[in-house]
């Protein structure tokens, strides 16, 4: 899962959250209405749940397949920002 974001404007938690099919793995855009103040857990698993119901759904919309060449490069990166930011709020 990428960044979560608050969107005040509809009023929901999003993040990009990847799927792994096989040797794929497909990215879908999730979001989740709820307060600001919801708990962590719950939403996590509401954004979870929003883009597995997207991948088995088929339900036209957004989805980016990484092949399985490109998978391993993309987790990198998802694991090299989650460093940088925990880097960053313990700079703060």
């Amino acid at each position: 899962m990428d960044e979560i974001r608050y969107n005040p404007e509809r009023g929901a938690f999003e993040a990009q959250v990847r799927i792994r099919q096989g040797d794929d793995w497909f990215s879908y855009p999730a979001q989740i209405c709820a307060p600001l103040h919801a708990d962590y857990g719950w939403v996590m698993r509401g954004l979870v749940a929003d883009a597995e119901a997207a991948h088995r759904g088929k339900r036209a919309g957004l989805r980016l397949r990484l092949a399985a060449g490109n998978a391993a490069s993309a987790a990198r990166a998802s694991t090299m920002l989650q460093v940088q930011r925990m880097l960053r709020n313990i700079a703060a």
